[in-house]
């Protein structure tokens, strides 16, 4: 076991002496503690690697300041992100960061990795395990956790407050979220295969999950959802073809995504991006490489949300969206969505007002409700009314759930069958 207190990492200290002593100790890996109650300041990315468990005992706080470079990151980044390598055995335990009017300078295509936008931040990750932390004062751009391409994750026992979401996760596959409580302005909790392309590192599917023991605290105001899914599909590349902002191009075996600005300008790309890794811009537009693979399609599967209690005033709880705007169109003209499917909302508590319980827009497979009381809530099933997108027809399978009249709702080409 090491102390980060004996490298120097100090309550007093500056945030650059505190950032480089307790990288210090996290370049050793094993066991890092510490355990001196104080203020915290620290300035600079901390980068945990292989079979590292940091863990802060109680009366630790870290407080983040402005980096001494000018150019501030994540608070936290695992240390093979960055060059597309996996992490894996990583533990934090008792974080308590405030965020303090810091949050990362990277934005679009000028960003270390197109879609990082994190407090702590995940990216490659096995057998990840956060619990016992809380993230509070996040501004509107950075998330508290941000997790993609990964496998095998816990996050429990967390508190987040602020304006962003709280736990992010993007494609990859078994994770529990478990014992949260949640006070942000937008969505607790996203489950983003696809999102704006200055939003996700990655695309692809998201699979086995487990939510559960949840709070949506109460709040004057608000956006978005207790849990946002997204789902995409894309195209081949061509010659020619028209193209905006997030657009997702599969090409030389690899996915591509445009970073530009979400204006709704269109650009003809002439020339087909084939780089591995990283941004190139071709015809003026910047590509992303977001994928090492031939894919098509992503979304979210298996997933069971459980014992969420929603304290707060919302438009929809659970919504499984569609993206067609100026920041991203997750559905275009030739693409073939694969539905999201295996969908469990199980023991919801309804403490204030919520529209919709869950909203789709998205092709859906089969979903399931149970021991849920409604109250006024409803089940909408909205047709986005694109060219070309065909809705199946939605298996939807009602066990122990109070209904009121015309709960549930669907348009005449989004067909729903009740079991």
């Amino acid at each position: 076991m090491i102390s980060a207190n004996e490298f120097g990492f100090l309550p007093g200290n500056k945030g650059e002496e505190n950032s480089r002593a307790l990288q210090r100790a996290l370049d050793l890996g094993g066991e890092i503690t510490v355990c001196q109650p104080g203020v915290y300041d620290v300035s600079e990315t901390l980068f945990p690697g292989d079979d590292t468990s940091l863990i802060f005992e109680e009366g630790v706080e870290l407080r983040r300041v402005p980096s001494v470079t000018g150019r501030c990151g994540c608070a936290f980044l695992n240390r093979g992100a960055l060059e597309g390598k996996i992490n894996r055995n990583v533990r934090i335990s008792g974080l308590k960061l405030d965020c303090n009017g810091v949050e990362s300078a990277d934005w679009g295509a000028d960003s270390l990795m197109v879609g990082l936008r994190a407090q702590v931040g995940m990216i490659g990750i096995e057998d990840l395990f956060i619990e016992n932390c809380s993230v509070t004062g996040l501004l509107k751009k950075d998330y508290a956790f941000q997790v993609s391409a990964f496998e095998n994750i816990r996050i429990e026992d967390i508190f987040v407050s602020g304006d962003k979401d709280g736990v992010h996760l993007g494609w990859g596959r078994n994770f529990v979220i478990r014992r949260g409580r949640f006070c942000t302005f937008d969505d607790p909790i996203a489950l983003n295969a696809f999102d704006y392309s200055v939003s996700n590192t990655h695309v692809g599917w998201i699979e086995n999950g487990l939510i559960e023991d949840c709070v949506d605290l109460a709040a004057e105001d608000t956006t978005g959802f207790f849990c946002r899914i997204l789902g995409g599909a894309w195209v081949d590349w061509s010659e020619g073809m028209e193209v905006r902002h997030s657009d997702t191009v599969c090409s030389a075996g690899r996915v591509y995504r445009v970073v530009m600005a979400p204006d709704g300008r269109v650009y003809t790309s002439l020339a087909r991006p084939v780089h591995s890794s990283g941004t190139e811009v071709l015809d003026g537009i910047c590509w992303a490489c977001v994928r090492d693979a031939a894919e098509y399609d992503c979304g979210c599967r298996n997933i069971v949300l459980r014992n969420i209690c929603l304290e707060k005033k919302r438009h929809c709880a659970v919504g499984i969206s569609l993206n067609y705007d100026n920041y991203a169109r997750s559905y275009v003209p030739g693409c073939a969505p694969v539905p999201q499917r295996d969908i469990t909302l199980e023991n919801f508590s309804v403490e204030n007002r919520v529209e919709y319980m869950l909203r789709s827009d998205y092709p859906c497979g089969n979903l399931r409700i149970a021991n849920t009381d409604l109250k006024d809530s409803k089940i909408y099933f909205r047709d986005a009314s694109l060219p070309g997108l065909v809705y199946p027809e939605v298996e939807l399978t009602l066990e122990n759930v109070t209904l009121r009249e015309n709960s549930v709702v669907s348009d005449k080409n989004h067909p729903v069958r009740l079991v």
